[in-house]
């Protein structure tokens, strides 16, 4: 290369817990929202670990519109979880109308995943968990917030994990004759977290220290018939091991699991506090950032501890010429 050229690759990686506090501080600048300005960047990062700086400008712009759909004089902090998970799980669709049969096994599928999340020792902790259709054919969803930034993920973390996600699947099959094509993305994601497992990350005995990487150009695998053989066998092995525990555990929280699901056929979305009113506090210590800005064992506390809902339309606000309802403004204005 030419001397004077630029020839240096620089890495941008995604923002940092820190990080995204500074980035949420430069774009709430541009909203009028009365929620405490510090506490409010925390749980916001706290909220939305793997977002870009795009994602959270999108976020932020998101929640002001909320708002102003709902007539709010102020973007609250019941708007800016609202934009997260739109931006998360994308739109919700209250317009797809699903079968009483389909919405009580979406339920029960959903109520698999929030018990395993909730007696799991590494399970990312809970926040939300909905019937609503959002997205591309999600008929459920489920927020969970990983503790802090984790950049190593141990064995028995990766264990909880699959087995959480297998959850779904094994409820249905505890409490359903039949069960369903509901759980093809869970399949996906514990295949290729056990793959991994055993071709990168070393944590199979029978395949070893190996590294193998996966590339779908690679029109020859660079191991042997029998290599190949072991890394099947180690991926179901480990499957079949999150399996068992998924479903021991299950099996003994039937009565739990019923409880959850028909609360959610109820009311379609449960909160923490939710599950907390229906399984007791959560038996162990959530820790990081979810404990500072979520409350340590479930309940909330600090400023923002309970969350509003919308308000209510105020009496006597400026109209448009011509229209009947109010025009908030949410985005402050910078010319000021």
């Amino acid at each position: 290369m030419r001397p004077g050229r630029f020839d240096r690759h620089i890495s941008i990686d995604k923002p940092t817990m820190d990080g995204r506090k500074q980035i949420f501080a430069v774009h709430l600048k541009n909203i009028v929202t009365k929620e405490d300005i510090e506490y409010l960047k925390g749980r916001l990062a706290a909220l939305t670990p793997g977002f870009s700086g795009a994602d959270i400008a999108n976020c932020v712009n998101e929640a002001a519109l909320i708002a102003a759909r709902g007539n709010a004089d102020t973007v609250m902090m019941i708007h800016f979880e609202q934009a997260i998970e739109r931006v998360i799980g994308g739109l919700e669709k209250k317009s797809l109308v699903l079968s009483p049969e389909e919405k009580r096994t979406v339920a029960y599928h959903e109520a698999g995943h929030a018990i395993c999340g909730w007696y799991f020792k590494y399970a990312d902790p809970l926040l939300k968990v909905s019937i609503i259709p959002r997205g591309q054919g999600a008929l459920g969803y489920a927020q969970y917030l990983p503790s802090g930034d984790t950049y190593l993920m141990s064995y028995l973390q990766l264990l909880d994990r699959m087995a959480m996600t297998l959850a779904g699947r094994v409820s249905e099959e505890i409490h359903f004759e039949t069960v369903t094509s509901g759980a093809s993305d869970d399949f996906n994601k514990v295949t290729r977290m056990a793959t991994a497992m055993v071709t990168k990350w070393g944590m199979s005995p029978k395949v070893g220290y190996l590294y193998f990487e996966d590339d779908p150009n690679q029109l020859q695998k660079p191991f042997s018939e029998e290599t190949a053989r072991n890394i099947d066998t180690e991926v179901k092995r480990i499957v079949d091991e999150a399996y068992k525990q998924c479903r021991d555990l299950l099996e003994e929280k039937k009565k739990e699991i019923g409880i959850v699901a028909e609360e959610l056929l109820r009311k379609e979305v449960l909160t923490r506090d939710d599950l907390v009113r229906l399984l007791g506090q959560r038996p162990f210590e959530d820790k990081g950032d979810f404990s500072k800005y979520f409350g340590g064992r479930g309940d909330r506390e600090g400023p923002g501890a309970g969350i509003p809902g919308l308000p209510e339309k105020p009496d006597g606000p400026v109209l448009p010429p011509g229209s009947s309802n109010p025009a908030p403004v949410v985005f402050k204005d910078l010319n000021q």
